[in-house]
């Protein structure tokens, strides 16, 4: 600043240039300072020479140069920090999305597998459904497939079995599943009052043995068929209610059906071989196909001059008044 201001020339308000005084360019310097410094740098007087100006904005420039720096010494920090800023939000926000479209990717693997897996599973439900229809179906066209033996008794409607006296004045209808938990409860409860009615005469009974509720049915029904062919259908009938099993518990066996017939007295070899052979399956399915066109839909149905009996009828004195109105 010095040698700046010593060869600096100036021209005075007269206009003849020539070198300020050391002094005057002294007060110079202070004047352009306090006027810098009063009103940013305007000139504060006549006296002070263009020599003095410069070196008063000389000084000023300095200081002022100076000043700059200071304040820009804490932006240039702040810039310096703020450049770190960013790179480190900019780091964790990159991370994050990351972590978020990898978080997406999962669930929608998620989401698929669970897709697949109910696509699979519908298709294990689906095949298992119709393997049963088709193994039912199967079942069913084997039996209806087998000849169609019928018992000796079998004289009624739709070949149903005949028991009681033929000149009987009431015919009832009665079909009945060897495995019906409800056909076992009417036989406890009805079943004397019927076989009372049967020894007096009063009724005859045509039995539709069905066979709906499975192979424990089919081969109980199988059995009957067989000890009506012998005349004995009656014994064998209240000795299979006697004994019923719960249904659908693989009750009913082959082996089962011959211990029970010796105690109807069915032990014949026409009878064991009917049971082991099924000889009356065609028969027994026949008996549930006419039940079917015939509009019964569950057992026990009883029916008397073709008119099915109520709930309150299936009583003892219920279906002794329906017997006694029918006569």
């Amino acid at each position: 600043m010095t040698q700046m201001a010593s060869s600096s020339k100036t021209r005075g308000k007269g206009g003849n240039g020539r070198n300020v005084p050391t002094a005057t360019r002294s007060a110079g310097r202070s004047a352009a300072s306090s006027a810098a410094g009063s009103e940013g740098g305007a000139s504060s007087g006549d006296a002070v020479s263009s020599g003095g100006a410069v070196s008063s904005e000389g000084s000023a420039g300095a200081r002022g140069g100076a000043g700059t720096r200071a304040a820009a010494g804490p932006s240039s920090a702040g810039a310096a920090g703020g450049g770190s800023g960013p790179a480190r939000r900019g780091k964790a926000g990159a991370e994050d999305r990351r972590a978020k479209a990898a978080a997406a990717r999962a669930a929608a693997a998620a989401q698929e597998r669970r897709r697949r897996n109910l696509i699979v599973a519908g298709v294990v439900v689906v095949v298992l459904i119709v393997a049963g229809v088709i193994g039912f179906a199967v079942q069913n066209s084997r039996e209806e497939s087998k000849p169609v033996v019928l018992p000796a008794t079998a004289t009624g409607r739709d070949n149903g079995i005949i028991v009681g006296q033929a000149s009987a004045p009431v015919t009832v209808d009665l079909y009945e599943d060897f495995q019906c938990p409800a056909c076992g409860a009417l036989e406890t409860q009805t079943g004397p009052t019927i076989r009372a009615l049967l020894d007096q005469g009063k009724i005859k009974i045509d039995y539709h043995m069905m066979s709906f509720l499975g192979p424990e049915s089919k081969r109980a029904a199988n059995a009957a068929a067989a000890a009506a062919n012998e005349g004995r259908f009656r014994q064998l009938h209240d000795v299979l209610y006697a004994n019923q099993p719960e249904e659908k518990t693989g009750g009913f066996t082959n082996d089962t059906l011959l211990t029970l017939g010796a105690k109807a007295g069915l032990t014949s070899q026409a009878y064991k071989d009917a049971v082991n052979n099924g000889t009356y399956d065609g028969y027994v399915a026949k008996v549930d196909s006419d039940a079917s066109k015939a509009g019964v839909a569950q057992t026990p149905t009883v029916e008397i001059g073709g008119k099915q009996l109520s709930g309150t009828q299936l009583t003892p004195d219920g279906f002794r008044a329906a017997v006694t109105a029918a006569s």
